[in-house]
């Protein structure tokens, strides 16, 4: 028989082991907690700056691209920016910028280069393949994104401010007839459509993973689908 003191000093010692097992979990939440609340502040203030730029931006999810809404649309995914004196600054939309991931090198016309609407201005290299992009109007371009030329993947990461192309003076405001605000939403809506088709019908590939949007590497298609796909969307 087990004597009445060897048994209470067991629980005393369990007692004691546990105690001690609570106190360095204790100790140990506390540390984690001292690291987690700041990491989470950070990702919150993070995630509020995001949705304030993109408020500012006036960014809008249109069928999972991104539209900046004060800005005119290009039938070739080209938007454009109205600024001071007349000019307008000029870069690719969403849409056009998924077909150029992982851009490699941006030629760029010269500022005081004159352009033709629908002629060739700007050449977007990714990898081996390259996509000639049609100036939207007729008119001078006053000035070029050098950034461009150090960082290419800017088309890719900041579309619609960083990645901007170049700057022009129309020769007339015919794009005051693009669609801009609500009308490009419906614009962007259906060329959304058009290409989920498009890659779905003419290339084989399912055109969304999630809801997202997908579009193959340039690399990955042949060159005669790859300039089938540029010439459907970027020269319309």
């Amino acid at each position: 028989m087990i004597p009445m003191n060897a048994v209470l000093e067991f629980f005393q010692s369990a007692g004691i082991f546990l105690l001690g097992l609570l106190v360095r979990l204790g100790v140990l939440l506390v540390v984690l907690a001292a690291f987690a609340i700041p990491v989470l502040a950070l990702y919150g203030l993070s995630v509020a700056f995001r949705s304030l730029r993109r408020r500012q931006l006036g960014l809008v999810d249109v069928n999972g691209l991104e539209l900046a809404d004060a800005r005119y649309y290009a039938p070739g995914h080209a938007w454009l920016l109205k600024r001071p004196g007349g000019r307008l600054r000029v870069g690719l939309d969403d849409l056009a910028q998924r077909l150029l991931p992982h851009a490699t090198a941006v030629k760029l016309p010269h500022a005081g280069a004159s352009l033709a609407e629908g002629l060739p201005a700007v050449t977007v290299t990714c990898g081996l393949r390259s996509a000639t992009i049609p100036a939207p109007l007729t008119g001078t371009v006053t000035a070029v994104n050098e950034a461009l030329s150090g960082n290419p993947d800017l088309l890719h990461t900041s579309p619609y401010v960083r990645g901007w192309l170049f700057t022009m003076k129309p020769a007339t405001a015919s794009y005051l007839g693009f669609p801009t605000g609500p009308s490009a939403r419906m614009w962007f809506r259906r060329e959304e459509g058009r290409l989920s088709g498009f890659l779905e019908r003419e290339l084989g590939l399912a055109a969304a993973d999630g809801g997202e949007l997908v579009v193959p590497a340039p690399a990955l298609l042949s060159e005669e689908k790859w300039r089938s796909l540029v010439s459907s969307f970027l020269r319309a």
